[in-house]
């Protein structure tokens, strides 16, 4: 990390509960151990559920507006809240999110599928002109608020009385032969509009990596987006901003670790958690072969490849992992404790009297 422990730590508080809300009892902070275990701990919870409700709350205000807007058009659409947010990958209470706008009018199949009825009308000025009914109804109704529309993808509203930032991104769905054929909605894919190029991009599998991280979650107890939430967390200290490695190889990295190891630690063993997966990126780190070799969850694509992830960022990542675990192994040590076998204890939430 490029900042002290305690600055660290300081900063993982103030993100899970930006509000100072008294009310949430952290677990982590109550333990009796150092600021750089609490740090480790508290980076691999889950945000305080207060905060991801309210995230998922601001998002459906501005479905609700943009949908009245495509109302006065005679128009319609679907919405797909989407992120870190709703996969629990997120470490901010005041996470961003996405918002979909899907529209209602036509839906894009793959090559080989049969079409009763074509479509006739023109995509790209279709989602054009949702993009236009978003910008002005977002406007218009959240007349206090900033509403970004610079960006090709999506248009960005915050501040007025939103508590957070949401990103409105128009789309279309794209029906795989896969889908069309299982109705799966995990198959599902979707085309995004670029208005500066007034070109809608290539198919997105929108659901597959989230439903694979969900997977993993299942059959190994939620050690695997624990560690997910520990390395954002690194990143995030880290302060190389766009040099750092993306959150989505961050959480492919993370999917192809063994499951069947991951699952061993219970409650208690973060440390020996964090040490295991320290020693998954050094493997990855020495080992070139393995390491070319990994695809992303949803196998589009290799984890390191050119544009994406690169040994530089795991390098950088490792290192701000291992500072971390050195400095609690020297803590530890005073106790004739090893990482592997130190076992953490949680202390349950206090017992608020009644009408408090």
């Amino acid at each position: 990390m490029k900042v002290t422990t305690s600055q660290a730590y300081a900063n993982l508080k103030a993100r899970r509960n930006p509000e100072q809300d008294t009310t949430i009892f952290e677990a982590f902070d109550a333990l009796p151990e150092s600021e750089a275990v609490k740090y480790l701990a508290g980076a691999m919870e889950p945000i305080p559920p207060t905060y991801t409700a309210n995230t998922i709350q601001e998002a459906e205000r501005v479905r609700n507006q943009i949908t009245k807007g495509l109302e006065v058009e005679g128009l319609g659409a679907e919405f797909e809240i989407q992120g870190s947010v709703i996969k629990n990958t997120h470490i901010r209470g005041y996470s961003d999110v996405d918002l979909l706008v899907v529209e209602g009018r036509f839906i894009t199949y793959g090559p080989s599928q049969q079409v009763a009825v074509p479509y006739t009308g023109d995509p790209v000025k279709d989602l054009l002109q949702i993009r236009r009914i978003v910008i002005n109804r977002l406007t218009t109704s959240f007349w206090e608020a900033t509403v970004d529309s610079s960006g090709a993808k999506s248009v960005k509203i915050s501040g007025g009385s939103l508590r957070r930032t949401v990103d409105v991104v128009p789309g279309n769905w794209f029906h795989t032969a896969e889908y069309s054929e299982s109705r799966n909605r995990v198959l599902l894919e979707v085309q995004i509009l670029d208005a500066h190029k007034e070109a809608r991009g290539k198919p997105d599998p929108l659901f597959l990596h989230g439903a694979w991280l969900d997977h993993q979650e299942a059959r190994t107890g939620g050690n695997g987006k624990k560690l997910i939430r520990l390395l954002k967390s690194l990143k995030y200290e880290s302060s190389l901003g766009k040099a750092a490695m993306s959150s989505y190889d961050i959480e492919s990295i993370v999917f192809r670790m063994d499951e069947e190891e991951l699952k061993k630690f219970s409650r208690g063993q973060e440390l020996a958690l964090a040490l295991h997966c320290y020693g998954w990126l050094h493997l990855l780190e020495q080992d070139q072969r393995l390491r070319e070799s990994l695809d992303t969850p949803d196998q589009r694509r290799k984890i390191f490849s050119d544009g994406f992830a690169t040994l530089t960022q795991l390098r950088d990542l490792k290192t701000d992992l291992g500072q971390l675990l050195n400095e609690i192994q020297r803590g530890l040590s005073n106790s004739a404790r090893k990482l592997a076998e130190a076992r953490l204890s949680f202390p349950s939430a206090p017992s608020r009297p009644w009408g408090f």
